[in-house]
């Protein structure tokens, strides 16, 4: 069965070659034709065709057939994957991928709508991506689900982790300092008053730049080490809130902002990240063994 496999899959590296070097396919016509059955999974022309011209706009110094080879490879890797955690009662729909996609492209500054209109000035299309998310995401809770038992993940390593992940993440950090040597409640007021109205960092520079009792920095592209304590304990603690609490400094109240809060990781899907990690010589074996069993068919 293997050898059969190998020589599907050898035949259909020639066939894809030619479709990507000769085949010419305009962005407004869908090509439907099936060019590959992975275990009854099929992969169409079109699939190869939109997963190649994603693979060469990222990696414009591969050759054709290198091309060709990884696109082949990635679609029937997938295929693999989806075939087995179904067998297991895992499956991802198309919305939820897209909707976690669009989460993560929005806190890079841009859209799915966006990044789905960039792919197609390039000739590939959303789905390429879609699908692939869909075999990675379904294929680690299969993997994890086999093999949870291997793996150990302590407290100290999750919490490690989080740290690690907030330590390179960049903050918009603005301090409004008020001057309260003569201890006024007055001046205790205002700031909790800045506290109590906050609506936006650009608000505050608006109501507050010119008030005789504000000093305001306003500082961007700042990392959580590069703060004074107790700042960066604080922001270590509470980096996806806006509001920080407020302190007391050499007779200065000061209202800590931050203005790009971060949405971090649950404590869970860390564990399943480093899961993930210790089990990767696992995933790689269990796919090699399910290459070698599955029945790939040339129908071109």
């Amino acid at each position: 069965k293997s050898m059969r496999a190998l020589r599907s899959f050898l035949t259909i590296s020639s066939l894809v070659l030619y479709f990507f070097c000769f085949v010419s396919i305009s962005k407004s016509e869908i090509v439907s034709k099936i060019i590959l059955l992975v275990n009854d999974i099929p992969i169409t022309q079109s699939d190869f065709q939109q997963r190649a011209v994603f693979i060469q706009s990222n990696n414009p110094q591969l050759s054709v057939s290198a091309v060709s080879s990884q696109a082949v490879q990635e679609l029937i890797d997938e295929a693999i994957k989806v075939d087995a955690s179904k067998s297991m009662g895992i499956t991802y729909s198309t919305d939820e991928v897209a909707l976690a996609l669009d989460k993560q492209l929005k806190a890079q500054g841009t859209s799915l709508e966006k990044y789905t209109e960039k792919l197609r000035a390039d000739g590939s299309d959303i789905k390429t991506i879609i699908n692939a998310r869909i075999a990675a995401t379904v294929w680690n809770q299969y993997i994890i689900r086999k093999f949870r038992k291997y793996a150990d993940i302590t407290v100290s390593e999750v919490d490690k982790y989080k740290r690690d992940l907030l330590e390179k993440e960049i903050f918009h950090i603005q301090k409004l300092k008020i001057q309260n040597s003569d201890m006024s409640p007055e001046k205790l007021y205002l700031a909790e008053n800045i506290s109590t109205n906050f609506q936006s960092c650009a608000n505050n520079l608006a109501l507050y730049k010119d008030h005789p009792d504000i000093e305001i920095d306003d500082i961007f592209d700042i990392s959580i080490n590069e703060l004074d304590e107790p700042f960066k304990t604080i922001l270590n603690h509470k980096s996806d809130q806006f509001l920080l609490p407020m302190q007391v400094i050499d007779n200065e109240l000061v209202v800590m902002i931050n203005c790009t809060p971060k949405k971090m990781v649950s404590d869970f899907e860390v564990q399943n990240i480093l899961i993930s990690n210790q089990l990767k010589a696992y995933s790689e074996k269990e796919l090699r063994n399910l290459r070698q069993d599955s029945v790939i068919e040339d129908k071109k």
